[in-house]
């Protein structure tokens, strides 16, 4: 495929790498050579202001691409059949919309950059977006309009070869207390069994002090139960670690504890594993640094992969500060508050540096869904959560792409709200795989 545009930007580069190279497996080549252009006899596009007199496939260009601030944006929704679309073109226009655009916009996650209002922790909710706004953001819209995109090419050129991207399903696991009562500090112990005595926690008290008397298994401890799982169903999991020091909201174990450090050389010899930056690296950027060294001293190996505490991201500086860290794989893009699509894509994908204007080495793995947010934003029961992601899974399949999953090892406690929920991670996994 060759793609004329009069002017050519890191931008539209960016663009047209993820659409064409990866939710299409479609090579390509961008030219500012109108002559060469004209001459090529093969499937081309002319991306720009006005159609041009060619046989080519004319594609009506938004001033996004080629714009070098970030500012304020317009973004006009549309409906196409049952299909929103942002960025609508000329009457002349082949395609209906600035799909180029509309890809950039997603990915490089531009409203994040602009002004918004933060939630309790100062993330970027659901509730500010476009996806949710116009309510796509529950579908893999770039991956359904991609594959319709393929199709339009096709039809105009029949030899023309593409393809979806294969289905995938990944689960993935952050673990931020491997123990909910074993190897806690003596405080902490105590502090808990008051809390639960004065809420008149009953059941909770007594798992605590079963628990404790070596007469019960510690609720949280499951990486047994899952190796289980993992050798009857074989699939890709990631474990990431949370290493934090102590804080309110980093309530790991100690990273001295010789059984922590067991557990995590152990899962580490079987499966991928990563880190979960703290809480407390968002405001003190040298923790990731410490937290990264203190993976690499447990395991002997190198540590490239990352998952947020809490899901805590502010562009650019959370991304540009794993860089430097050496990490190159990303799952943190999520929401916590809505299951969905937070980049409209349901692939890995290189992130772009809105700020230097640069695409990165940094990969970007998207999760539709965690179980938190399932249970406690959304308030689903377990079986709605279930239909719910069959639904998520099926989409991903028809139009190609990965489907992931953020669980973590205390969502299988009871006591703490997820009665039931252990039979229904089994059938997601199951409909997932």
């Amino acid at each position: 495929m060759l793609i004329y545009s009069a002017k050519k930007s890191p931008r539209l580069e960016y663009a047209l790498r993820i659409l064409f190279r990866q939710l299409l497996s479609l090579n390509y080549t961008l030219t500012d050579d109108y002559l060469f252009y004209q001459e090529h006899a093969g499937p081309k596009i002319h991306y720009g202001e006005r159609r041009l007199a060619d046989d080519g496939f004319f594609l009506s260009a938004h001033s996004l691409l080629f714009e070098e601030e970030i500012q304020p944006v317009n973004v006009e929704v549309i409906q196409i059949g049952e299909r929103p679309a942002l960025f609508p073109a000329q009457e002349d226009s082949d395609w209906p919309f600035d799909l180029f655009s509309m890809c950039f916009y997603c990915l490089s996650r531009y409203e994040e950059y602009l002004d918004f209002t933060g939630d309790r922790y100062g993330r970027f909710p659901a509730s500010e977006s476009v996806a949710y706004k116009y309510d796509f953001l529950q579908r893999p819209i770039l991956n359904e309009w991609a594959y319709y995109f393929g199709k339009t090419l096709k039809e105009k050129w029949p030899k023309l070869d593409w393809e979806k991207p294969k289905y995938q399903f990944q689960l993935t696991f952050d673990i931020d207390m491997a123990w909910a009562y074993l190897h806690r500090p003596w405080w902490r112990l105590i502090s808990g069994g008051v809390a639960q005595l004065l809420r008149g926690q009953w059941g909770g008290l007594r798992e605590r002090v079963q628990v404790l008397r070596g007469r019960a298994a510690d609720p949280f401890y499951v990486f047994d139960y899952l190796d289980h799982l993992q050798e009857q169903l074989k699939i890709d999991t990631l474990y990431f670690w949370l290493l934090g020091d102590p804080a309110k909201y980093d309530l790991n174990a100690d990273v001295q504890l010789p059984a922590f450090r067991e557990l995590i050389r152990r899962i580490a010899r079987r499966y991928p594993i990563g880190i979960h930056p703290s809480f407390q690296s968002n405001t003190a950027p040298a923790q990731v640094d410490r937290e990264i060294q203190r993976l690499k001293n447990i395991t002997r190996g190198d540590v490239s992969r990352s998952r947020q505490h809490f899901l805590i991201l502010s562009f650019p500086k959370t991304y540009q500060k794993l860089l430097s860290c050496g990490i190159t794989d990303d799952y943190s893009m999520g929401y916590a508050d809505q299951v969905g699509y937070r980049a409209g894509i349901a692939a890995p994908f290189l992130w772009y540096d809105l700020q230097r204007e640069q695409i990165t080495n940094l990969t970007i793995h998207p999760f539709a869904a965690m179980d938190v947010t399932l249970n406690f934003y959304l308030k689903m029961k377990p079986t709605e959560a279930l239909e719910y992601l069959d639904n998520m899974a099926q989409a991903v399949r028809q139009y190609g792409g990965t489907f992931t999953l953020l669980w973590h090892n205390s969502s299988f406690a009871s006591q703490i709200g997820w009665t039931g929920w252990r039979d229904i991670f089994e059938q997601i996994l199951r409909i997932a795989k």
